[in-house]
């Protein structure tokens, strides 16, 4: 019995651990697009080459033209924040391309902070 409420109560703290550090991404996300992306694709797909039928920001990203991906850095509201290659789309140091996660459209640079 004791292991069993040993076990529960490291559950309820894992769980607990991962709620804070969502939030605490969602606090650091910012709402400004400070300007657009240039040469970006019209949209950027899954890793796999598949279009995003999911609402969900999904990593890697795709561009199929020269098959660059981008990483998922942290997500919020349905417009994922991705890590592109240096000088890719115009994307400087310290800045993510914000991608709208439903429909592979990217939405401009964002500051990572």
């Amino acid at each position: 019995m004791m292991r069993v409420r040993v076990l529960a109560a490291a559950m309820i703290l894992a769980a607990s651990g991962g709620c804070a550090t969502v939030k605490e991404t969602l606090k650091t996300t910012p709402d400004t697009i400070e300007r657009p992306a240039t040469g970006a694709p019209a949209t950027f797909v899954r890793g796999d080459g598949l279009p995003n039928v999911n609402t969900a920001c999904l990593t890697p990203m795709l561009d199929q033209r020269d098959n660059t991906t981008v990483e998922l850095v942290r997500s919020r509201n349905g417009q994922g924040d991705y890590r592109v290659p240096a000088g890719k789309y115009g994307v400087g140091g310290n800045e993510l391309l914000r991608i709208d996660c439903t429909t592979g459209v990217p939405k401009g640079i964002v500051r990572e902070q």
